[in-house]
This record gives C-alpha cells, sequence and structure tokens, in this order.
C-alpha cells in the first residue's frame, strides 16, 4: 500500500499531508509513493532518524542551526524532478544544452545540500557524491550553474571558435555570406554534437547515482517537514510495540484542534480539544456511548495514528506504543453510493465484507468500523454486530451497539460529567447502555418542550417495564 492510496481514508490523513511544508515537488512524489511500513526494524530505523533530525533540529539546538536549516531548505526548493531526462538518456538519446544542465544542476545542488546535512550534523541521512557527474560537466571546475560546451572539451574546437570569431570580427557585415565563416560554423556544430554524444555517454554510467541522488534530496525534503510538522503540532515520537499492545497517552485529533484553534481566532467560542487516552491488544473492542460523545473521532484518531506510524511520521499523541500491522481497514461515515444506485446499508455492508475478506487473508490487520448495521432496524442490526465482532473478535475496534458476549471488550465514553461532556474512556460491562441523549440535546438548548415530553414518555415506559 502506498501513501497517496491512503489519502482518500476518512480519518484526517490528508489534513496531515496537506500540512506538510515540502519544498519541492521531488519531496511530494516521494512522499506519495512511499511504502506502508510492515516491520518493526524498518520503522524503528525511520524514527531512529526522525527523532535524531528533531533533536538536532529543535531540540538541542546550536547558534548556525537557524540559518543553516533555512539555507539547506532554500536549496530543496530548486530540487527538480528530471526524470525525463534521465529516461531519455538510459535510452541513449544524446542530450541537448538544456538536458545537460540539469544534470549538472543537480551534480552542484546534491554537494551543496551534502554539505548542509553535514553543517547541521543531521544522523542517519546519505546524499550520494556527485562530484565525478560534476567534474564531466564542469570541466573547468568553474561551480557555474550553467552549462556550454566549453572549449576544454576539445582543442580543435577552440581553434575554431577563434577563427570564427576572428573572421566576424574582420567583417561583420559580410560575415554571413562568408563561405569560410560558414564551413567553420558547420565544423563548430558537427564538433559539439561528437562532445555531447560523448558527455551523454560518460553519463549513463552514473544515471544509478544521479537517481538516488534525487530521491535522497526529495527524502530530506520530507524528513525536514515531517519534523517541522511534529514542532507545531506538538507530535510524538512513538514507540515500536514487541507485545501486541498498542496504548495511547493523551491522544489527540490534529485536525480537530486545527478547526478549534481557527474558530477561536475568528471570534468564535474558544474550545479545547480534550485528549484521550486508548489501549488495546488482539482482542475485539466495542466503543459505546451517547451521540456527540466523541467515539468516531476516536476510531479516526487510532486510524490516522496507525498510518502515521508506519508511514513514518510524528504521532498524535503525548506518547504512543504501537503494534506494527500489515493492513488496515476503516469504515467510517456514509457509505451510500448514488454513482451505483446503494443504499446506505448496502454500502456499508459492502464496505465491512470488504474488511472481512481482508481479515480471512490472515494478515495481521487492524479493522475500525464506526457503528456497524446502523442504518437497519435495532434487532437485525444487533445480529449483524454480534457476528461480525464474533468473527473479528482476534481483530480490534467497533462502536455503539452493547452485544451480550464475553470475547471483546467494552469501552465507554464517560460522558456528562457536572453538565460537560467527558469524553474520556472507562471501561464498562455487559447491559451497561448510555443514557444520555436527551441531557447532551439539553446541553445544545433544544427545544425544551420536545425533550421534556420525550422524557415523559421514557419514565412511563419504564413504570410499564
Amino acid at each position: 500500500m502506498l501513501f497517496k492510496e491512503c489519502l482518500d481514508i476518512p480519518c484526517g490523513i490528508r489534513f496531515m499531508f496537506d500540512d506538510l511544508q515540502l519544498q519541492s515537488a521531488c519531496g511530494r512524489n516521494r512522499l506519495l509513493q512511499s511504502r506502508f511500513m510492515q516491520t518493526g526494524t524498518e520503522i524503528q530505523k525511520a524514527y531512529d532518524t526522525l527523532g535524531g533530525c528533531y533533536h538536532t533540529l529543535y531540540t538541542d539546538v546550536r547558534p548556525e542551526v537557524s540559518s543553516a536549516l533555512a539555507a539547506l531548505k532554500h536549496r530543496l526548493m530548486c530540487l527538480r524532478d528530471i526524470t525525463g531526462t534521465l529516461d531519455r538518456l538510459q535510452k541513449d538519446v544524446v542530450l541537448d544544452d538544456v538536458d545537460l544542465f540539469e544534470i549538472k544542476y543537480v551534480g552542484l545542488l546534491a554537494s551543496h545540500v551534502r554539505e548542509g546535512v553535514r553543517t547541521l550534523g543531521l544522523k542517519g541521512i546519505e546524499i550520494p557524491d556527485m562530484e565525478k557527474v560534476v567534474s564531466i560537466l564542469d570541466p573547468e571546475g568553474m561551480r557555474i550553474e550553467s552549462f556550454y560546451v566549453y572549449d576544454i572539451y576539445s582543442k580543435e574546437l577552440g581553434r575554431i571558435r577563434a577563427d570564427i570569431k576572428k573572421l566576424q570580427g574582420l567583417s561583420p557585415d559580410l560575415s554571413v555570406t562568408s563561405d569560410r565563416l560558414l564551413e567553420l560554423i558547420e565544423k563548430e556544430r558537427l564538433l559539439e554534437r561528437d562532445i555531447r554524444e560523448n558527455l551523454s555517454h560518460l553519463l549513463k554510467n552514473h544515471i544509478s547515482e544521479i537517481r538516488q541522488a534525487i530521491d535522497a534530496m526529495g527524502d530530506l525534503d520530507v524528513l525536514l517537514a515531517k519534523c517541522l510538522q511534529m514542532k507545531m503540532m506538538g507530535l510524538c515520537i512513538p514507540e515500536v510495540s514487541e507485545d501486541s499492545i498498542t496504548e495511547y497517552k493523551g491522544m489527540f485529533h490534529p485536525y480537530v484542534v486545527h478547526v478549534y484553534e481557527t474558530q477561536a481566532t475568528m471570534g468564535g467560542r474558544k474550545k479545547t480539544f480534550q485528549p484521550v487516552d486508548l489501549s488495546f491488544s488482539l482482542e475485539s473492542v466495542t466503543i459505546i456511548g451517547a451521540n456527540m460523545g466523541g467515539k468516531s473521532v476516536v476510531l479516526k484518531m487510532a486510524a490516522l495514528n496507525q498510518l502515521l506510524f508506519q508511514f513514518g511520521f510524528g504521532v498524535a499523541a503525548a506518547s504512543a506504543r504501537i503494534d506494527v500491522k500489515e493492513d488496515i481497514r476503516v469504515c467510517i461515515g456514509d457509505d451510500q453510493d448514488l454513482s451505483s444506485g446503494l443504499s446506505s446499508f448496502a454500502g456499508e455492508v459492502k464496505a465491512i465484507d470488504n474488511v472481512l475478506k481482508g481479515v480471512r487473508t490472515g494478515k495481521r490487520m487492524l479493522a475500525l468500523i464506526d457503528e456497524p448495521a446502523r442504518t437497519t432496524n435495532p434487532i437485525e442490526g444487533t445480529a449483524l454486530v454480534r457476528a461480525l465482532l464474533d468473527i473479528l473478535k482476534d481483530r480490534k475496534i467497533s462502536t455503539h451497539y452493547n452485544v451480550p458476549g464475553d470475547f471483546f471488550r467494552r469501552l465507554k465514553v464517560r460522558g456528562l460529567v457536572e453538565g460537560r461532556m467527558d469524553y474520556s474512556l472507562m471501561e464498562t460491562v455487559e447491559g451497561e447502555i448510555p443514557h444520555e441523549a436527551i441531557n447532551v440535546a439539553r446541553s445544545l438548548d433544544i427545544d425544551p418542550q420536545w425533550l421534556d415530553e420525550a422524557e415523559k414518555i421514557l419514565a412511563r415506559e419504564k413504570e410499564d417495564n
């Protein structure tokens, strides 16, 4: 699974991508093409690099870091994707001056970036040495960011150019008609062609290291953007779990925090996001609670953080220990598909069916399902959820129904406490069903007559039972 394939998962991952302050299209493409890491060793290596970079840039900051980082980012802004040029070179196409300039520029840029990495003292970042490539295209060693078929490539070329200049200087008005001058210009053109052909042949031997340098600079761009995002959002470096337990302390959702901060900036009512603690292992977990109790947000946070973890981002929590999964499946929101004529229920069960198909492959999977069977009647809905939990008993999180059984954990949103919603999660027991909908509605200033009548009906039903 590639990062670009995850962007439409309804958990906030696109917001995290859009928030990254990437400097180059190469960095953007490297991230979009990055893989969902599936081994603890690979993930730990990525976090060792990210953590070391963050420490250097934002924790133990030396005086020269700020200016060196700004210079490095400026260099990365100049990084261009020259894949097309390299593809033509691979096919033995003779490169023109623009193509050769692009390769020379990448070589010089790689040298500057290597120096910037060294100055900052960033560990775990290797930019290939491009000096051999630069020397091919910069035979005079001038380090000028331009390309020209230099006289030094051929003594004969130097003599021809000198003669051309001499003839043009002697008879500027008649030079264009001079047979001798036209002959020299044609020789110059042929020599330049031969030189470009030879340069293309020499550069073909370095295609691999040129690609590696571009990729490495793109990866550095992504790394620096991830570090800055960690600082700005207060993200953490997670531990890789070795006992199948995933545990979050102070988990939050960056997008919701962003919305609250934006509303406050625009003069709205100031809100603060309440972080949530969550832990689970290989058992199924169901979360129940009142409407507007934050159950769906918990699922989105779990999905988002699992993706952030396995793509090497900072994680949205005060601290985290996360189990490595081979796949993640998310069913959150209205699955009605107007284009295919599916109702909400049909779209929902099709999405859950895809989860079950994934489960049966035997993958170590995180399955997150929000209010399964919510679009059908409660009796059949409960039966469908009970069957689903039985199948998913070695998987992960589901929500809303409190069905009987002892093969899964139940968590409950704490709910209204002294008139305020407490979104923290607590263990609960079978049979404990939330009765807070009316109280929540009252907190929203809903028509009191409507709510009073509803309470009277509930009271009568309780007496009848």
